[in-house]
């Protein structure tokens, strides 16, 4: 046996995924430790969450954690008749169907991401309140020097590799811009005693990226979520002359990743087929969600509100963009802006320009008051002028997009009835895929009608069916068609897929290179 890959979650499901890659001395590292939203919601909603100080307890005997020693000391965790040697655990990306658990993982196993991701997971960690600050990294007791067993490295809560510039040919490594006090760097050599990479991958979250492994006799690759970018000449000048350059060289990441895994056999693949059951034709794409945004945008001289994920902060910057065209300022949250604010700090290439500046505003909510990362952002604001209260938005709305999804949507409730009769509504983000989901959203739609808001995006029908269209978001997930040729000319000697509920689509294409369980060896 040169190589053992168990799936501990995100088999035979979308999300949760947690894979387990060992070498035949037992050694290896972990991919992804994301929350299963499915399996969650069997036991809790969100008022019925586990309880604090009990998380681990809680969730080791509901099975929603694997049986691993890999654990906080702190959260006292059983000692499990298993003996691997964990060197690191990959992040792909900031989504929390594969970060959401990371917190519970032991200070003494490193962490490998990217800064994008770091960024997100630390301003998750400072928003998050109550339970939800032990399953996410963040500060906490200093181990004792006993505890750091593995490492010379003491006085170091986390170990973590961030890189900040990734490229196949240049692989360049940056300080920590978050604390550097508080996090080490590790090289790749460090983390693994085989070859190692990070390579960028194209998703709907900043930051996203596969991990290449050499294991064994094997090449192991992984690719997290993804999707591909422009394919034509005329495609690509659009993106660039409308998007901006550095947006277009983010769409070719994905490219550049499966490049880089050419000629690398025996290669196992590790894929997601999120949508490859879905037979409803094309995502769309960035393009298409700027153009129909922008067009209506521009037709309307009442307020507009949006509804993205700022983590997708590529879709942030297409807003932007069409404030900026349409002469409004983009109005965001505070915890919202505190990742816009984050970013910049770790990935320069993000921070914006004193021109966007310029369209940008942070919305003051009624609160009584502000505590951590979110007041320090609000004082922020409001030393650099752009805290903005809702008397503004009254007074001249028409100068407005307000940035507001459905768990901020209370916030309107300041703005006068008058602005928000006949204001129009975009839903630029994913559709709601559970029954939950679909309930949030028929809930949803008392407030729009209560309000007389135009929705775009999504309608509820008299029969109170969701139902949603495609002009206004472009999937983070590759089509099934462009994944079959991209699988087609890697040739991969093995797939492995996660993060889908369709293998049978793998099967019929591949055959026997496809693998059905989900712990095996080679």
């Amino acid at each position: 046996m040169s190589l053992k890959i168990e799936v501990l979650d995100g088999f035979d499901c979308i999300g949760g995924n947690k894979v387990l890659v060992l070498d035949d001395s037992n050694e290896g590292f972990l991919l992804d430790f994301g929350l299963n939203f499915s399996k969650w919601s069997l036991y809790f909603e969100e008022y019925l969450k586990p309880r604090t100080g009990k998380v681990l307890h809680d969730l080791l005997k509901l099975g929603l954690l694997p049986k691993l020693n890999i654990y906080r000391k702190d959260l006292e965790p059983p000692d499990f008749e298993r003996n691997e040697r964990i060197n690191f655990l990959f992040l792909s990306h900031g989504h929390e169907d594969h970060t959401g658990l990371n917190g519970l993982i032991s200070e003494t196993i490193p962490i490998l991401t990217t800064s994008e991701t770091f960024a997100i997971l630390s301003t998750n960690a400072e928003i998050r309140q109550e339970v939800w600050n032990e399953l996410y990294l963040r500060k906490r007791q200093r181990p004792q020097e006993d505890d750091i067993y593995r490492f010379d490295v003491l006085k170091t809560e986390r170990k973590m590799f961030i890189r900040r510039k990734m490229c196949v040919q240049n692989y360049l490594d940056a300080p920590c811009a978050l604390d550097p006090n508080y996090f080490i760097q590790l090289s790749l050599k460090e983390l693994w005693k085989n070859e190692l990479y990070v390579l960028p991958v194209y998703h709907s979250v900043i930051g996203a990226a596969g991990l290449v492994a050499k294991v064994g006799d094997w090449w192991v690759a992984y690719t997290g979520d993804f999707r591909t970018g422009p394919e034509t000449i005329e495609e690509e000048t659009f993106w660039r002359e409308n998007l901006g350059e550095k947006r277009l060289e983010l769409s070719k990441r994905t490219d550049d990743f499966f490049q880089f895994l050419k000629g690398k056999h025996p290669l196992l693949l590790i894929t997601e087929g999120t949508t490859v059951s879905r037979e409803n034709g094309p995502h769309g794409n960035e393009r298409s969600v700027y153009e129909n945004a922008l067009e209506l945008v521009r037709s309307t001289n009442k307020l507009v509100i949006v509804d993205f994920s700022v983590k997708h902060l590529e879709r942030l910057m297409s807003f932007l963009k069409i404030a900026m065209c349409a002469n409004r300022s983009l109005v965001l949250m505070p915890k919202d802006y505190a990742y816009l604010v984050k970013m910049g700090e770790v990935e320069p290439i993000w921070r914006l320009s004193d021109q966007e500046m310029k369209y940008i505003k942070v919305f003051h909510t009624a609160k009584s008051s502000f505590v951590g990362l979110e007041k320090e952002i609000v004082q922020q604001a409001k030393i650099n002028g752009i805290l903005l209260l809702p008397q503004f938005i009254n007074s001249r709305p028409s100068d407005y997009m307000i940035s507001a999804g459905y768990w901020d949507f209370h916030n309107i409730l300041d703005l006068d009835e008058e602005v928000l009769q006949g204001s129009i509504y975009i839903h630029s983000s994913s559709e709601a895929y559970t029954e939950e989901q679909q309930m949030d959203f028929l809930r949803f739609a008392n407030w729009t009608r209560r309000f007389s808001i135009k929705t775009y995006g999504f309608e509820v029908t008299e029969n109170n069916q969701v139902i949603f269209s495609k002009q206004f978001h472009a999937s983070g997930h590759v089509e099934a068609k462009k994944l079959e040729q991209i699988i087609n000319e890697l040739n991969p000697d093995l797939i492995l897929p996660v993060h889908t509920l369709d293998k049978e689509w793998f099967i019929k294409r591949w055959g026997k290179r496809v693998i059905l369980d989900s712990t095996f060896w080679l």
